[in-house]
């Protein structure tokens, strides 16, 4: 047999004519060759002798692709499907108010279109409105999430800023629909997996008081005489009519309203307890007028007995509390409507026709 060029290489010829390496070298320490050649030998002298290598490579490999699964990319999925649900206020109930809270119940269904349905953990949320502290925080309940979800709160709530809540009950008052904001932190459960910290912020589009737009009164009748005026010095009273568009019931206490012609006050009206209910309210009203003063609008101007009314909230109260942050409300809203009182007049019997 010839020499060859190169001395550390040798040749062995095997009895079918194959060449094989020296026993030496990366590939051969890692891959002994066995009694006879061929790949299947050296792989399970490979296999018998460094499995333990062999597994821990196998495992570094599974935590590189499984550890950003974990920590980044199930994380990233379970915020952005957080963030695509939508969240429905049902109902609002706003009741028991105080000086410094209300008690508050608070409907609402939330909705995914995500293929997980993980639990949401019990969290503290605040409410506010675009770009302003929180006016109130909520206590929102553990809840599995479902593809429609129908979370309750049901708690007495402390006001956290007057002024925000004063704001807040601003727009309630005066908006056909508004928007209240919903942020805080909490922790999602999905099975075989660790707890995942995510960020709730919704968005939530809900029916205004639309300026109590529709308001009218009703059932007017004039009292006079000892016998007939109120211990409070009411000389009028009547119906009413509230319509409220919104999902909102809202106890506002007794709530006193200015009226005045002309930008000169008549006088005041009382609507005692005056709970707000989704739909159209029938209310009770006391009031305490310039009667003269009215009919000497009529003699003069207004001779078909049809007044302009402007209504302005005075006072919003509790007992002999004020709740400041109703007031602030009511006060901001203007109603004017034009008032009929020749029914009324003609049932004490003056004739309005008499001054046409």
């Amino acid at each position: 047999m010839d020499k060859i060029d190169h001395p550390e290489l040798q040749e062995e010829v095997n009895g079918h004519g194959a060449a094989a390496p020296k026993k030496g070298g990366v590939f051969n320490t890692l891959y002994p060759p066995g009694p006879k050649g061929g790949a299947g030998p050296r792989m399970k002298n490979h296999c018998r002798k460094f499995w333990w290598c062999d597994l821990l490579l196998i495992a570094a490999i599974t935590l590189i692709i499984v550890l950003p699964i974990i920590y980044v990319a199930i994380p990233k999925k379970a915020q952005h499907d957080l963030d695509a649900s939508t969240l429905d206020v049902t109902e609002q109930d706003v009741t028991s108010p105080t000086t410094d809270g209300v008690h508050l119940k608070l409907v609402s269904v939330a909705k995914s279109g995500s293929s997980f349905h993980p639990t949401i953990e019990g969290f503290q949320a605040g409410l506010s409105l675009l770009d302003q502290p929180a006016f109130i925080y909520i206590n929102v309940p553990e809840t599995k999430a479902e593809a429609e979800t129908t979370i309750t709160v049901d708690q007495d709530v402390a006001i956290a800023n007057m002024d925000a809540f004063k704001d807040y009950n601003k727009v309630v008052m005066g908006s056909e629909s508004f928007d209240v904001y919903m942020d805080g932190k909490t922790k999602i459960h999905q099975s075989g997996l660790q707890a995942i910290s995510v960020n709730y912020h919704k968005k939530v589009t809900m029916k205004g008081l639309n300026k109590l737009a529709g308001l009218n009164i009703t059932n007017i009748r004039i009292l006079s005489g000892s016998d007939e005026i109120l211990p409070d010095g009411s000389n009028m009273v009547g119906n009413v009519i509230i319509p409220n568009p919104s999902v909102m019931t809202i106890d506002l206490g007794n709530v006193t309203m200015n009226l005045a012609v002309d930008g000169t006050a008549i006088g005041t009206s009382l609507l005692p307890n005056l709970v707000l209910k989704p739909g159209e309210n029938n209310v009770s009203m006391q009031s305490t007028v310039e009667q003269l003063q009215v009919i000497g609008l009529i003699q003069t101007k207004y001779q078909n007995a049809v007044i302009p009314l402007e209504i302005v909230g005075n006072s919003s109260m509790k007992g002999d509390e004020h709740l400041e942050y109703y007031e602030a409300a009511i006060q901001s809203n203007t109603i004017k409507l034009d008032l009929n009182i020749g029914p009324a007049l003609q049932a004490i019997g003056i004739n309005t026709t008499d001054f046409a």
